[in-house]
C-alpha cells in the first residue's frame, strides 16, 4: 500500500476494528466448524447458516470494509469523504451479524433484525463510497470492481432480507437463496479478490505499467456469469469459468514483470487461494457443497489472512513510527510479522480446506490454523 496524505488522515482504529472484529467472527465460525462439522455439510442448517454468515459476513466483509477505507483514497486519488463515518457504520454491521448468527442458531426472530441493521450499515457505506467516488479525478478499471463490489454488498443483505422475511409472510421463493449467494458469494468475494487482489498484487511485487483492459474484461464476463447462473443458463458457468482464466492470465503477467523476485507470504497466499477457486469452479456441477467449502475455506479464508499479513503491519507501522523514522531506531515493515506463526497457519488452514469435504476431522485442523494467525496479528499489534 502507498503512504500518501489521502490515507494518512484514517484513523487507525476505523481499519483495525473493522478486520479484528472480523477476526472474533473468524474464530467463532471456526470454533462452530469444528465444533459441529456436520452441520457445514448440510444445505440450510441452521448451526451451518450461523457459521457461514460468521465467516463471510463477519470475516470476509468486516477485513474487506477496514481494507476499503484504507485502499479507496489510494485507487481514487482522493480523501474518504468522511473517515469518521466508519464508525457506525463498524457498530451497525457488527451487531446485525452478532444477531443474524444468533437468530440462525437459536433464536429465528432474530433473523431480520440482524439483516436489517447490516442492510442499514451497507447502505450507508455505499453512501460514503459514492460521496468519496465523486470526488474522484479520474477513473480506473480497479475503480470499476470496488463499485460493482459495493453494489453486491448492498444487493446481498437486502435478497437475504427479502428472503428471511419473506419465510415469515408467505411469499418465499427458494430461488431468491441462489441470487443471494451469487450475489454474495461471486458479487462480493470473487470481484473484490480479484478486482482489489489485481492493485494489491501489483503493489506487493512492485510491478508498474500492467494494462488493465484484461480486469474490465474479467469483470464483464464475471457479471454476466452471475446473471447466467441466476437465470439457470449453463453459459453462465463457462463465462465464470471464462473469468477465472483471465484471472489467471492477469496473475501471470503480474509476475512475469514484476520488480521484486522473491515471493513474500501475501503473494504466496494469494496464489494458494486461486487453486482453491480453481477448485471450487471444477466441483461446483456436481457437488455445491464442496465448491462452497473450497471457496469459502480455501479461497476466501487463504486470500484475506494473507493479504492481512501484509495490511496490517503496513497500516500499524504507518501510525506508529512513520513520524519517527530517520529520527530514531523504528522497526523494518518486515519485523511487524512473525512470518514463521504465519506460514504455520497458512499451512494448516490450506490443509484443512482442502479436506473439509471428506474428513470431519479437518474442521480441527482448520480451527489449528487461526490460532497461530491470531497469535501472528496480535504480534503485529504488539510491536
Amino acid at each position: 500500500m502507498l503512504v500518501t496524505a489521502h490515507n494518512r488522515v484514517i484513523p487507525l482504529s476505523i481499519p483495525a476494528g473493522f478486520v479484528f472484529l472480523g477476526e472474533a467472527f473468524f474464530l467463532a465460525a471456526s470454533l462452530l466448524f469444528a465444533l459441529h462439522p456436520e452441520a457445514f455439510a448440510v444445505p440450510r442448517h441452521p448451526l451451518g447458516l450461523a457459521g457461514a454468515h460468521l465467516f463471510l459476513l463477519g470475516f470476509g466483509v468486516g477485513v474487506l470494509l477496514g481494507a476499503m477505507h484504507q485502499l479507496l483514497p489510494v485507487v481514487l486519488e482522493t480523501p474518504l469523504y468522511r473517515p469518521e463515518w466508519g464508525y457506525p457504520v463498524m457498530v451497525l454491521w457488527s451487531l446485525g451479524v452478532v444477531l443474524l448468527a444468533s437468530g440462525f442458531a437459536w433464536v429465528p426472530s432474530l433473523v431480520p433484525w440482524g439483516g436489517g441493521l447490516v442492510l442499514v450499515a451497507l447502505l450507508f457505506f455505499a453512501y460514503h463510497v459514492y460521496l468519496t467516488f465523486r470526488q474522484a479525478p479520474r477513473w480506473n478499471r480497479v475503480a470499476t470492481a470496488l463499485a460493482w463490489v459495493v453494489f453486491y454488498l448492498v444487493l446481498t443483505p437486502f435478497l437475504g432480507l427479502l428472503q428471511a422475511l419473506s419465510q415469515r409472510y408467505g411469499f418465499y421463493d427458494p430461488e431468491r437463496l441462489t441470487w443471494h449467494l451469487l450475489a454474495g458469494l461471486g458479487g462480493v468475494f470473487l470481484l473484490s479478490i480479484l478486482g482489489v487482489g489485481y492493485k494489491l498484487l501489483s503493489m506487493f511485487t512492485l510491478t508498474h505499467g500492467v494494462d488493465e483492459r484484461v480486469l474490465g474484461l474479467l469483470l464483464f464476463a464475471a457479471n454476466l456469469g452471475f446473471l447466467g447462473l441466476a437465470m439457470g443458463e449453463r453459459l453462465g458457468y463457462l463465462l465464470l469459468l471464462l473469468s477465472y482464466a483471465l484471472a489467471l492470465y492477469d496473475t501471470w503477467r503480474i509476475l512475469k514483470n514484476r520488480m521484486k523476485k522473491a515471493l513474500d507470504i501475501g503473494v504466496r497466499h494469494y496464489l494458494l487461494g486461486l487453486l482453491f477457486l480453481g477448485l471450487a469452479l471444477l466441483a461446483l456441477p456436481f457437488n455445491p457443497v464442496w465448491a462452497a467449502l473450497w471457496f469459502a475455506l480455501g479461497f476466501v479464508g487463504l486470500v484475506v489472512t494473507g493479504m492481512l499479513y501484509k495490511i496490517l503491519p503496513f497500516l500499524v507501522w504507518t501510525h506508529r513510527y512513520a513520524g519517527r523514522a530517520g529520527k530514531e531506531r523504528v522497526p523494518l515493515l518486515k519485523e511487524m510479522l512473525p512470518e514463521g506463526a504465519a506460514y504455520l497457519a497458512g499451512g494448516l488452514l490450506a490443509l484443512g480446506a482442502l479436506l473439509a469435504p471428506f474428513l470431519p476431522l479437518a474442521a480441527g485442523i482448520y480451527l489449528l490454523g487461526v490460532l497461530p494467525h491470531l497469535y501472528a496479528l496480535g504480534e503485529v499489534m504488539r510491536r
